[in-house]
């Protein structure tokens, strides 16, 4: 029985060793998979491939700060991974501050190298479209920077085929095909840019705006969201205090509503093709689908390029009943509104009445 019992109780311990050799062998077995699949994602980037980002690190970024702004700019898949690696490989706190310009789909490793052997971008790939500009004023624009023609700037807006949603519901006709579509920012382009190359990545940052969200919002005010961005233009061109934005853009619906000519003095510049102060009477009689004087409702298209606060005016006007506004400051650019056609007239003479 002794002998018996010893026997069990042997058999026993090495059941229970040879159950603990092969949950270690296992649980080895997971880590083993689990470290390589960790390896693996350290060098596979993870990311859609084919966009061209430019991102600037800022003076003391960590290379945790600079993994979290790769992530949040769609470079890399996983900020985690990338300090990691980084510090693996010997890459941390070699960064150096300054514009990179990179191609998601990039290889940890060569992200690595681009970032710590410094800038890859200079001034003359960078240029600045400001708000407001019409595809006209961009053109001369770039020509003056010496990287394409006026001329072929304006026929490659116009007869381009750039595959675009949005520009389907362009309807036809109209001075300049891409008017308020080219969006208004700062850009970073290749050496030997073409004109088709920078309207893309201006049509490419419009496509941000161009949601569900925003077209249901357009609908919402009895728009289509072409004619919102006609709005958002005028609002740029005539607007330059930022309070007042929204407010504008409710009394140009106001003025719909009412089946009022807008009359709106940018809009008749922009039919003549010139900027000044002053707008004649001469002026008003232009004969152009663009003058919001002689014709009723919105001018046949955008009159220029509107940034984000314009847009986001367009489609969130203010509640308002004004119906008139006059420019009360020049230098801040402020507005009187009314819905009072004889205040109108006596803001109108007292903001004469500072120049005489």
């Amino acid at each position: 029985m002794k002998k018996g019992g010893y026997m069990e109780r042997r058999s026993k311990r090495k059941s229970k060793s040879n159950k603990g050799c092969l949950l270690f062998i296992f649980t080895a077995f997971i880590v083993c998979v689990l470290s390589g699949l960790f390896l693996y994602n350290l060098t596979k980037n993870n990311v859609e491939t084919g966009k061209t980002v430019v991102i600037n690190i800022p003076s003391g970024s960590t290379t945790s700060d600079i993994g979290e702004l790769l992530e949040e700019k769609g470079i890399i898949s996983n900020k985690l991974l990338f300090t990691f690696k980084s510090k693996m490989d010997g890459y941390d706190g070699t960064y150096k501050q300054g514009t990179y310009s990179i191609n998601t789909g990039t290889s940890v490793e060569e992200i690595m190298n681009i970032l710590s052997s410094g800038s890859n971008i200079s001034e003359k790939n960078k240029i600045t479209i400001p708000e407001g500009y019409t595809v006209a004023e961009i053109g001369e624009y770039l020509e003056e920077k010496g990287i394409v023609t006026a001329d072929d700037f304006l026929n490659t807006a116009n007869t381009g085929d750039f595959d675009f949603e949005f520009i389907k519901d362009i309807p036809e006709g109209r001075t300049n095909r891409l008017e308020g579509y080219l969006f208004p920012d700062t850009y970073y382009i290749s050496d030997n840019a073409t004109s088709e190359e920078i309207i893309n990545k201006m049509l490419t940052r419009f496509n941000d705006f161009y949601t569900e969200e925003n077209i249901k919002k357009a609908e919402s005010l009895g728009l289509t969201f072409d004619e919102a961005i006609i709005v958002a233009s005028i609002v740029e061109k005539e607007i330059s205090a930022p309070s007042e934005r929204s407010i504008a853009a409710g009394v140009i619906y106001n003025r719909l509503e009412i089946d009022m000519p807008l009359q709106i003095d940018s809009t008749v510049l922009y039919a003549m093709g010139t900027t000044k102060e002053v707008v004649t009477y001469d002026d008003l009689e232009t004969d152009s689908p663009y003058n919001t004087y002689t014709n009723k409702g919105l001018p046949k298209g955008p009159i220029s390029n509107p940034g984000q606060a314009a847009i986001e005016a367009a489609l969130n006007p203010d509640d308002n009943d004004y119906i008139y506004y006059v420019l009360k400051d020049r230098t801040s650019g402020e507005h009187y509104y009314t819905n009072n056609y004889d205040d109108f007239l006596k803001a109108k003479e007292q903001y004469k009445a500072q120049f005489n």
